[in-house]
Parts: C-alpha cells; structure tokens; sequence
C-alpha cells in the first residue's frame, strides 16, 4: 500500500499525462468498461452559527487502468456575504482530500493520495476535453475568469489542445490577476494580460473559461463572441442566459443523483447536489439557496465522442461545456495512471498492506 504525497503527483503527473489518462476513461465509458457513482454529500451542523460542516465522497471504476477510487473529502464551509464559498478543515488554510485506490482483479488496497494536484489537473484537464471536441481549431484567444489553481490547470489543459497565443485574465484582486498573467506567460510561453474587468476579457475571445469559488454569474452572456466556446468549473458561475445564447451544450455526465429522485432522506441544495442534511431548521437557514443549482441534464462527453450527439457544426455557433458530472471515473484514471507512474519510479511511502486487510469477514 502506498502513500503518494501531493509532491509525488505534482512531479508524476502533467498535463499531457492526465488528457491522455482522461481519454482512456472516457473510451472506457463509452464502451462499457468503466462506471461511477455520482457525488453525494453529507452536511451536519458545527455548533456555530456562520458555517456547517460537509462531507463528500465519489467513486469510480476504469478497465484500462485496473482500478476503482474513491474519493473522500471533509470541510468546514461557509459563504461569507453569500457570494464565495470558503472552506477548511481543521483549520483555516489545511484542507483534507484523499483517494483510496483498489485492484479490481483481487481487491488489493494500493494507494491513499492526497488529492489536492490531482483534483486541479482532473478538473482543468476536463475543460481541456471539452475545448478539443467543441471549440474552433483556431481559438487562439482566452478569457480567464479566475487567477487561482483551478484557473491555472483550465489554461495549461486548453493551451494543450488549442494554439493559444493571447490570454486576458480578470480576478477581482488586482494583485492576483497580475501575479496569475507574470506566471502563466511564464510558464506557458505565451502572451497573458491582467485587465481590470471581466468584459474587457470577455469580449473578443474565442474561448471563454470562468474557474471560481464565486456563488453567482461572472459574466454577462452579451459579451461572449459569435462562434465563441464556453466552459466553467461550477454552473453557479453561468447566468440563465449563457444558457439560451448556447447553440450547442455538453456536460461530462451526471455530477449528482438527479434531484427529485425518489430517495428517502435526500435533498437538494445550493449546487444542486444531492445531500443528506442534519440540523435543526434555524441552522439549516445558513445552507444557500439553491437559485443557481446546478439542475438540468444535457448531451454527454462520451455521447459526442460516440456520435449520438453532434457537437459544434459551423463556426459561428456559440459552444457551452459544463464541466462537471463523472467525477468518480476521472479519479481512477487519473489516479490510477499516476499510480502506475510512482510504481514505475519508486515514488511513495510504503504503508504496511496488513494495516488495510482483516480476517474477520465484513
């Protein structure tokens, strides 16, 4: 059993590493060798009166890589003035994540990742997908909402799909937008501009990405150019209107269990993710609304790959990815082929297998 460090996958995977280990999940999907289990949540009051406590967990199998994963993580969250969401655990500034990995030819328990480098390049490399199947071929500007990690591992992943020579980047603290553009450039090779509004980004770009923790839209559907491809991290970043301005959207996959499923117990909140809730009604009061709930299926990834769907069919049509939906299938390919990687270059501490195994039948 081993134990791969955030350091470990950082120096194991990049990102043409995980575009190729999403590609083999999703050519596992479409052919019947791979499932998951949606998001599902758990939330509990903390004793306090301006946060609650949640617990989500995710899981997924990929033939190719030989593996299942689940993925667990435990926060602390709050919305400060209703318009981010903030999250910790423990301790403001320390977060808990961690993927367990399994051999689906034995059951053999392999690894326990930290998930913080693989959750960022999962998500990013997704987005990356979506602007390979729908974007223009010659999508060479892009707009940043965003300037932290999510926003770098979107740009490296479209970067890698699409010749990308101008980037504008808007985050609300100057500071962040500017240190974003002097790294980005750097590391990419390209041109990245910070600017001083999300339409001044926005507007002319033909691929338009918004990573954010922000609860509500980050821009205006007005802005987004006449052939112009659309992704985002959250739904709760899009307005209704992106909606109606698409010509054409695809999702990844189903991100939760559909809300108003029969399912005893369950409900909905902010996100539209399916979640068990604890509390009493004064404390479910802090849980957001679920006005920007992420609700609505669309055409999948693997149903464009598959042909079911078609995609984007002439340069003028606005494209929308949203990038949520089979998160537990991304988190054994991508785990599982970072795995593969540690083994191969003897990376990770060895934990004792006894320590995860029992003669008492469960």
């Amino acid at each position: 059993m081993l134990y791969i460090s955030n350091a470990d996958v950082h120096s194991l995977l990049d990102t043409k590493t995980c575009l190729d280990a999403l590609r083999a999940g999703y050519q596992d999907l479409a052919r019947g060798d791979a499932a998951y289990i949606p998001r599902i949540d758990i939330h509990a009051p903390t004793g306090r009166d301006d946060d609650y406590y949640r617990w989500g967990s995710m899981s997924g199998v990929c033939r190719s890589m030989g593996v299942v994963a689940t993925r667990i993580k435990s926060d602390v969250v709050s919305w400060p003035g209703g318009e981010t969401e903030e999250k910790y655990c423990i301790e403001p500034g320390t977060y808990s994540g961690i993927i367990l990995l399994y051999a689906i030819t034995d059951g053999e328990p392999l690894a326990m990742m930290n998930d913080g480098v693989l959750q960022h390049m999962r998500v990013g490399g997704s987005a990356g997908l979506g602007a390979e199947v729908l974007s223009r071929e010659d999508s060479s500007v892009l707009a940043m909402v965003g300037s932290g990690g999510m926003a770098e591992t979107y740009l490296e992943a479209i970067a890698a799909v699409r010749p990308l020579r101008l980037v504008k980047v808007y985050s609300p603290t100057k500071d962040h937008r500017e240190a974003y553009a002097r790294e980005m450039a750097r590391r990419l090779e390209i041109e990245v501009v910070a600017v001083g509004a999300p339409e001044e980004a926005v507007r002319g770009s033909d691929i338009v990405s918004t990573a954010t923790d922000s609860m509500s839209p980050t821009f205006d559907a007005a802005w987004v150019e006449p052939g112009a491809h659309v992704t985002c991290v959250s739904r709760r970043e899009l307005d209704k209107a992106i909606l109606g301005r698409a010509d054409v959207i695809v999702q990844l996959g189903t991100g939760t269990i559909p809300a108003g499923a029969n399912v005893p117990g369950l409900e909905w909140t902010y996100g539209g993710v399916a979640s068990y809730i604890t509390g009493q009604p004064e404390e479910r009061k802090r849980l957001p609304s679920s006005a920007h709930a992420e609700l609505g299926e669309y055409t999948s990834l693997v149903e464009l790959q598959t042909g079911q769907a078609a995609g984007r069919t002439n340069p003028e049509q606005v494209t929308l990815f949203i990038n949520s939906g089979t998160q537990g299938l991304q988190f054994a390919a991508v785990a599982g082929r970072t795995y593969q990687l540690a083994k191969e270059r003897g990376l990770g501490q060895p934990m004792p297998l006894e320590w995860f195994l029992q003669d008492i039948r469960d």
